[in-house]
């Protein structure tokens, strides 16, 4: 069982592996990290030569010295031998150097045997002879030293200044030791600033310092890098362009799915959605109440729709109305109290209810009881559109100028305003429902029409309620 499920596993773990977008952030992690990883490796070899390098030039010079202090004037001091060994030995007959002069004079030729600098010894005490010239010592050189002398088991002491990439340098101290020798000399040496010289102690260190090669000295190396690094950089250009054009394309071909799934739900909603608006426009223009629309964004406020029942109340066809500021129906005897209410109204984009005389297109005086309703689109803070209803009300204002109609016909005329608003609660349910389902269908007319009609209902239920109460007196006088 165990076997079957690491089986799974390094199934899974292998197909995840050769997914596409796995290979390539694989490539690309490739191609960004190979810069780096030359650049690292080459910086390891660097060190490792200046490390091999310091290393066997400390032990040339160390076998050197060694070999002179134990051959030539060890010998010499035993045999009592003609030859004077000296720090000065070019200025004495027969002289020879001292180990420490012969240290200092290999450094010389060390350091002379690199025109670039590269490598260099040098052979330091912080006890320099009084008439030898010496630099002073540096941090490493006083710690190099003083470590040496702390712990005599100590070999080396050593420093990589740089990460081993450029001009990066290695520097490697080894423990200069007082032999027999060297003691002797030292202690009795007239210019020796310390004369109680034992052996096995610290005298100083000699010390190698290797540089890195310049880049020229790897060839055309620094234009490998340069290709390389504009190699990845291009990959990662490329990959990004190829990688958003098929983000692209796959949103791209999503979206046209979805649209070829809209349109076909569309496609079989659009005639009945035609069917449904030409309803609804014609409830509108058919409304026994008058309703127009004002756009308010343009100079004066025009007229842009008046339905039938407007045109009827007011006699002004629409030719005649619409592109007109709906003042034409004011007239002298219009209150200007009631029109700067609704001045006020307009300039605070509230609402307004009132009544007040206008005039038909012949002259005819009528009572107009007056609904306007702002229409916002959007956020905006000002209406974009006004809507007003206008009822002509003259019978129930002054019921002696109006001529009273047969009882029966006007029964008839209550029935038939009570279908009618019936149907237009009927058909503005529909509308309501339709529009909330379908906001893209929408017009200003049908919006228009849904601000305007709560309020309507409501005139047109009052007007029938008096009807049906006038009628309701005749009826009881006539019996």
């Amino acid at each position: 069982m165990q076997s079957v499920l690491a089986r799974l596993g390094l199934d899974r773990v292998w197909r995840l592996i050769w997914r596409p977008d796995t290979v390539l952030w694989l490539l690309l992690a490739s191609l960004l990290l190979l810069p780096f990883v030359m650049l690292t490796s080459m910086g390891g070899a660097r060190v490792a030569q200046m490390k091999l390098q310091a290393d066997e030039i400390s032990t040339l010079a160390s076998g050197i010295r060694s070999y002179y202090a134990d051959n030539v004037i060890a010998r010499l001091q035993a045999a009592d031998g003609q030859a004077v060994y000296s720090e000065s030995y070019r200025d004495v007959h027969g002289g020879i150097p001292i180990p420490a002069t012969l240290s200092i004079e290999l450094g010389a030729l060390f350091d002379n045997a690199h025109s670039d600098g590269r490598i260099s010894y040098e052979f330091l005490s912080d006890y320099p002879f009084a008439k030898r010239l010496s630099h002073p010592l540096d941090a490493f050189e006083r710690n190099a030293i003083q470590a040496f002398r702390s712990d005599p088991r100590l070999k080396t002491y050593t420093q990589l200044n740089g990460n081993g990439l450029g001009r990066s340098s290695y520097r490697l101290a080894t423990p200069v030791l007082m032999r027999s020798a060297c003691v002797t000399c030292h202690n009795a040496h007239p210019d020796s600033p310390k004369r109680d010289w034992k052996v096995g102690d610290v005298r100083g260190i000699q010390e190698v310092t290797v540089r890195g090669i310049q880049a020229e000295g790897f060839g055309n190396l620094a234009g490998l890098f340069g290709y390389v690094g504009l190699l990845g950089l291009t990959s990662v250009a490329a990959t990004g362009v190829f990688r958003r054009q098929s983000q692209k394309l796959t949103s791209l071909n999503r979206q046209l799915l979805d649209s070829s799934q809209r349109e076909s739900s569309l496609s079989a909603r659009l005639a009945d959605q035609l069917q449904e608006l030409s309803i609804f426009g014609s409830v509108v223009d058919d409304s026994i109440i008058g309703i127009t629309i004002a756009d308010m964004r343009k100079p004066d406020a025009p007229l842009i729709y008046v339905n039938n029942a407007f045109t009827v109340i007011t006699g002004y066809s629409r030719q005649l109305a619409i592109g007109y500021n709906c003042r034409f129906l004011q007239g002298a005897d219009t209150d200007s109290a009631e029109l700067e209410r609704i001045r006020e109204s307009l300039r605070s984009g509230r609402s307004y209810s009132g009544e007040l005389i206008n005039y038909k297109q012949d002259g005819t005086r009528f009572w107009n009881r007056l609904t306007l309703y702002p229409i916002r689109i959007g956020d905006s803070d000002t209406p974009d559109y006004y809507v007003a209803n206008q009822v002509d009300v003259t019978s129930l204002r002054n019921p002696n100028e109006a001529s009273i109609p047969d009882p029966e016909a006007l029964r008839q005329a209550v029935a038939q305003a009570r279908r009618a608003l019936h149907d237009a609660e009927r058909f503005g349910s529909a509308l309501h429902n339709h529009l909330a389902a379908s906001p893209d269908s929408s017009t200003v007319a049908a919006e228009a029409y849904l601000v305007a009609d709560q309020q309507a209902h409501e005139r047109l239920a009052s007007l029938i309620a008096q009807l049906d109460h006038l009628l309701g007196k005749e009826g009881t006088t006539d019996g």
